[in-house]
């Protein structure tokens, strides 16, 4: 979890004494306290409005953003540097919230671990409160272009958290062997190799999602080496058993069919 602040340089302007600004109006202050949410949340504010701050080290400004939601968002801007016409002040969150690049970070990291495979993107919009039992949907989208809705669940106060798909699924470590079954058989039925366990393999680059009708496209090995693509696809879905048929995308009819439990989201 991370605590997420940023020191914010303002060139002011206004109410300029001898030695430098004497305040920084609320409208400025605002316009920089916007960026930082922005940064935050991922998503622009509906609106940011903060008092104005007099230059002095350690002053601070009350400011409140509503986001797109219209979900109001207490913050505090506190001066921590002046030189000349230059204050620099920390806006913050006056909650503790959790920013989306900790939030995408840690999604793709539980998803790689859990699944072995890397993800295009991760995309999180909006902030996260530190609230045990709290939840919040992004999305995960693979190299295929196919996209995940998932859920990220706070578990501790220390920013610990659990990350579910919400759609039961296949992983590709899982559907590799099935693959490799049907190279098998298609190597026995083209007689590439003699005795019942010939060589081959199979690699899937993307998971299988647990709906009728969802496809992916693997590629089969095999005996001779030769390759072929392969479609697997959902057939129907009874509780945890995911049922599926697949096929080499040039012989559709050379078809095997089978189920396999649904691997933990």
């Amino acid at each position: 979890m991370r605590r997420w602040l940023a020191v914010i340089v303002v060139f002011a302007v206004s109410g300029c004494g001898l030695f430098g600004p004497e305040k920084l109006s609320g409208d400025e202050v605002a316009d920089k306290v916007r960026s930082f949410f922005v940064s935050t949340a991922g998503a622009e504010a509906k609106s940011v409005t903060c008092e104005g701050i007099d230059a002095t080290v350690g002053a601070e400004a009350s400011c409140t953003a509503i986001d797109l939601d219209g979900r109001n968002w207490p913050m505090t801007a506190a001066v921590t540097n002046i030189d000349d016409d230059r204050v620099s002040y920390t806006p913050r969150f006056d909650d503790r919230v959790i920013d989306n690049f900790t939030v995408q970070a840690n999604i793709a990291r539980a998803l790689e671990v859990k699944t072995e495979r890397y993800y295009k993107t991760v995309t999180c919009t909006g902030i996260h409160k530190l609230v045990i039992n709290t939840t919040r949907t992004c999305t995960v989208t693979e190299t295929n272009d196919n996209v995940w809705n998932v859920d990220y669940t706070i578990t501790d106060t220390n920013g610990g958290a659990t990350v579910t798909l919400q759609d039961s699924v296949l992983y590709a470590g899982t559907l590799e062997p099935i693959v490799e079954h049907l190279a098998r058989e298609l190597s026995l039925q083209y007689r590439l190799a003699t005795g019942f366990f010939p060589r081959a393999s199979a690699s899937c680059a993307n998971m299988l999602r647990g709906r009728a009708g969802e496809a992916v496209h693997c590629t089969a090995v095999l005996a001779d080496m030769s390759s072929t693509d392969v479609t697997i696809r959902t057939t129907k879905v009874e509780f945890d058993k995911i049922f599926f048929e697949l096929f080499p995308d040039n012989a559709p009819d050379l078809s095997l069919g089978g189920w396999h439990l649904a691997d933990p989201r």
